[in-house]
């Protein structure tokens, strides 16, 4: 009964510290549970652990709702997060019973992250570091680890405390050295952070003000929302952007694929193109052009001049999106007269490598076009924008994400939220961001190191703990030889 409530408690306190109610300190020790629970158990029972508390962490945040589809989007992420709770608990109590201490802490975070790593291939990737991307402070670090930093740095805890738990120690090294870690991490944050040490206020760093238009309709949300059943909410797009120009915004962005297939990029009489020359802003727009095979699903910078400066195709399609959309190419930055400008599209935010290709080419800033499907509680919506603010500190870019639906949000280059609009209502989202540098970070130029390190701690550590079981049992073999009674040999007359 014991490891079975452990395993609900690490579910329960995993989900507490996840959007929208982000209990940071809980995402510290909710592991620690799971993997106590796991050491001395049979395999399966292992495994079975790790997948309750990560199906129960599901529950907790997505509930229930008859909309099977829904359900389903806001259930898929937790689908993941379980495997790899259930593969974690099951490496963790094989690798007890060969080590113990410092390496079987190390073994049991690099596996994890190395986990996390793989789920890049899957269709939602996932990071238990999505539990702290409010911890200003500590995230900064991603600017140099990425986003696996600060994964690895919660995994170590909790398998430092974990460890600590099984040998009934108050502290332990690998606790001290997994404290002294994450109290490192923080402290480079409060050095690195330009919010921290007031660079923002230097004259050579240029503030825009931008806008993003949550045009919320409520034509899609069904039961999710109880005004939306009631019918669709009208929604004057344009009306949304005069408001949000007339305060002053320089950049205005709108969400995915809101013009359809109507937006005419090559047609200077353009409704769209016409608006923002009488604005004298600069749009970017989300729409779908008439390529074939298929189309693609675009994004476009409008100048304040009515001039399209440039055009991003959106590069990782979310599921059976593939089906009817043809996969971008290469992204890049355009030139634009508020500096140099990127763009993704939704699902390209996921995955690391497009907003460093981005930034590579000198981006300054990354408009963003957005539409997650409603889900219960807004899990999508929540998991989604959690995501941003460890994009803009690994690249040092600030972010203006516009979702139809809900959590537009408006990221500065340190990660903090400057604005965040509310799920499942039409709004004006305005605010002021600080441009990077178009420089970039480490991160920005070497990738994903710490996860491919983390591959390679992992299998490295699990060799050794193999190696280490089969010398075992041949000693074992062989001190039983030694024992065995030896024959004595008969006298002859």
């Amino acid at each position: 009964m014991r490891p079975f409530l452990l395993a609900l408690a690490a579910g329960a306190l995993f989900a507490v510290s996840l959007p929208p109610m982000n209990w940071e300190w809980a995402g510290w020790i909710a592991l620690a549970p799971l993997l106590t629970a796991a050491v001395g158990r049979r395999p399966l029972e292992s495994l079975g652990l790790g997948l309750l508390g990560g199906l129960f962490c599901g529950v907790l945040r997505a509930g229930w709702n008859r909309d099977t589809e829904r359900l389903f989007w806001a259930y898929l992420p937790f689908l993941w997060l379980t495997l790899l709770f259930g593969g974690v608990a099951l490496a963790a109590a094989w690798a007890r019973r060969r080590a113990a201490g410092l390496p079987w802490v190390l073994f049991v975070t690099c596996l994890a992250v190395a986990g996390e790593w793989l789920t890049t291939w899957l269709p939602l990737p996932l990071n238990v570091a999505l539990c702290q991307h409010r911890n200003l402070a500590l995230i900064q670090i991603a600017s140099v680890t990425g986003i696996w930093g600060i994964s690895f740095l919660v995994w170590l805890v909790n398998a430092a405390i974990a460890d600590a738990t099984l040998q009934r120690g108050l502290w332990t090294k690998p606790l001290a050295i997994a404290a002294g870690l994450a109290l490192l991490s923080w402290g480079y944050g409060m050095m690195t952070d330009p919010y921290a040490n007031g660079l923002t206020t230097l004259p050579n760093i240029q503030q825009l003000p931008v806008a993003a238009i949550q045009d919320f309709t409520g034509d899609e949300t069904g039961d999710l929302v109880q005004h939306a059943s009631d019918g669709a909410t009208d929604v004057d797009r344009d009306q949304m952007t005069r408001q949000a120009a007339k305060q002053g915004a320089r950049l205005i962005v709108w969400s995915e694929e809101c013009l359809g297939s109507a937006f005419r990029p090559d047609d200077p009489d353009d409704p769209t193109r016409a608006l923002a020359r009488k604005l004298h802003t600069s749009l970017v727009v989300g729409y779908s052009d008439d390529s074939r095979p298929r189309p693609f699903n675009c994004a476009a910078f409008i100048g304040p001049d009515g001039v399209v400066r440039g055009v991003h195709h959106k590069i990782h399609l979310y599921l059976g999106e593939s089906r009817s959309v043809q996969r971008g190419g290469t992204p890049t930055a355009y030139r634009t007269a508020l500096g140099r400008v990127g763009m993704e599209v939704c699902f390209d935010s996921c995955y690391t490598g497009v907003t460093r290709q981005i930034v590579r080419s000198g981006a300054q800033l990354i408009a963003m076009p957005n539409y997650d499907p409603p889900s219960p509680q807004g899990v999508l919506h929540e998991l989604h924008g959690a995501m941003l603010p460890f994009r803009a500190v690994e690249n040092q870019v600030p972010f203006v994400r516009a979702d139809s639906n809900g959590r537009s949000q408006i990221i500065g280059a340190d990660g903090r939220i400057v604005a965040q609009a509310a799920l499942y209502a039409p709004n004006v989202l305005m605010g002021t961001v600080a441009l990077g540098d178009g420089r970039g970070t480490f991160f920005t130029r070497c990738g994903d190191w710490l996860a491919y390190l983390c591959v390679i701690g992992a299998g490295i550590y699990g060799i050794l703990f193999r190696n280490r079981a089969v010398s075992g049992r041949q000693r074992a073999l062989r001190g039983a030889a030694d024992t065995r009674p030896q024959s004595r040999p008969v006298p002859v007359d």
